[in-house]
């Protein structure tokens, strides 16, 4: 579980669609980090690979986590696609990898936890991830 002192938490598209399928964890995490005033963030690139998994008519519940007054959206910018075209360079799964490689670089950089199903995978792409585990 997160603490207040960590500032926020970074979601993975396991915990996007945890959240919007209203898995008990993922919605413990959102809660307890919205009552801390602290902030979520869900990379753009997470975002768009959660979104192909979340039905239309649950798209109400999505907006209502990107809607909530600390969630941001962190960009895909041309710095973050060259960053992470270079780690996945020549891997055969870089789109797939691609949206974890993002959350991983956002709580690295912030030096928070990202709520994740695949811990194994995150800690591959960079070992200095704080993982909170989904159930």
């Amino acid at each position: 579980m997160i603490s207040a002192a960590l500032g926020g938490v970074v979601f993975d598209t396991a915990a996007v669609v945890g959240f919007v399928n209203q898995a008990n964890y993922a919605q413990a995490v959102v809660w307890a980090t919205v009552n801390a005033g602290n902030t979520i963030v869900v990379p753009a690139t997470v975002l768009g690979a959660a979104r192909a998994h979340i039905p239309a008519n649950r798209l109400d519940i999505l907006a209502a986590l990107l809607d909530l007054p600390h969630t941001i959206v962190s960009s895909f910018d041309r710095c973050t696609a060259e960053e992470l075209g270079a780690t996945f360079a020549g891997s055969t799964d870089a789109d797939v990898l691609l949206p974890a490689g993002h959350a991983t670089r956002e709580a690295v950089a912030r030096d928070w936890p990202c709520l994740t199903a695949r811990p194994k995978k995150l800690r591959q792409l960079d070992s200095r991830i704080i993982i909170d585990p989904l159930p």
